[in-house]
C-alpha cells in the first residue's frame, strides 16, 4: 500500500480514498459474522452487504466474488488471532521457544472465551475447499501458506538443533497443523475444551521426543 501526497491510497493496484479503507474493513467484518452465522456455501453477498449496512455493489468494489472476499477474510481473521497469540504467549517463559511460535499460529488461545473467527474460518475453508473446486483454486494457496508457516518454524528449529533433522519437517508440520484444526471441529461442534494447562504434560513429551 503506497500513500501520495495528495492523500490517495493505492491497494492492490487501485486508488482509493483513505477513508475508503474503513468501508473494506467493514465489510471483512461482516464476511467473517456471516461466514461463522451460515457457513461459506450458504453465504451471500447481499447478506454480508447487509451486515455492513452497504450496497452488494460496494462489495464488488473490493472484492472479485465471494470465493475472493472469503480469502480475505480468513487472511485477517489470522493475521488478527496470531497477533493475539503472540500477545498471550510473550510473558511465557521457555527454553522450547519453537513449540510456543507453533502455539502463536493456533486459531485460538488460552484467553479467548469462545470460538474464535480464524477458528470458524479455518475450517470453513477446509470444507469449502473440499467441497467446491472453484473455491478450492482460491482458497488453497492460503490453507498451504498457514502449512507452511508450520514447516519454516520446524525447519529452524532442525538448524538450531531443537528437533531432529531425520524428521520430516512437511509431515511434522501436516500434524502439529492436524491437531488443533481436528480440535477445533470438536469444539465448535461442542464437545467441552480441554483446559489448556492439561496439554503441558503432553507437549513436553512429544516435544522432549522430538530431539536428537
Amino acid at each position: 500500500m503506497v500513500e501520495s501526497s495528495k492523500r490517495i491510497v493505492v491497494v492492490g493496484g487501485r486508488s482509493r480514498r483513505p477513508w475508503a479503507l474503513q468501508s473494506k474493513d467493514r465489510i471483512l467484518e461482516a464476511a467473517t459474522a456471516e461466514i461463522a452465522a451460515v457457513g461459506f456455501e450458504r453465504a451471500k453477498i447481499s447478506a454480508i452487504a447487509k451486515r455492513a449496512d452497504m450496497a452488494p455493489g460496494s462489495v464488488y468494489t473490493w472484492f472479485e466474488n465471494k470465493e475472493d472476499l472469503f480469502r480475505a477474510a480468513l487472511q485477517a481473521a489470522l493475521k488478527e488471532q496470531i497477533l493475539s497469540n503472540q500477545v498471550a504467549l510473550a510473558d511465557v517463559d521457555t527454553k522450547e521457544n519453537w513449540i510456543f511460535q507453533i502455539a502463536a499460529l493456533v486459531p485460538r488461545n488460552h484467553e479467548d472465551k469462545s470460538s474464535t473467527a480464524a477458528q470458524v474460518l479455518l475450517i470453513e475453508s477446509y470444507y469449502a475447499a473440499w467441497r467446491d473446486k472453484k473455491a478450492r483454486k482460491k482458497l488453497l494457496p492460503n490453507i498451504n501458506a498457514h502449512l507452511a508457516m508450520y514447516t519454516e518454524i520446524i525447519t529452524e528449529a532442525q538448524a538450531g538443533g531443537h528437533i531432529s533433522k531425520e524428521i520430516n519437517p512437511e509431515a511434522l508440520a501436516l500434524i502439529l497443523l492436524a491437531l488443533p484444526t481436528g480440535l477445533s471441529v470438536l469444539n465448535l461442534a461442542g464437545v467441552p475444551r480441554v483446559n489448556d494447562f492439561s496439554w503441558t504434560a503432553i507437549i513436553s513429551r512429544i516435544v522432549s521426543s522430538l530431539k536428537k
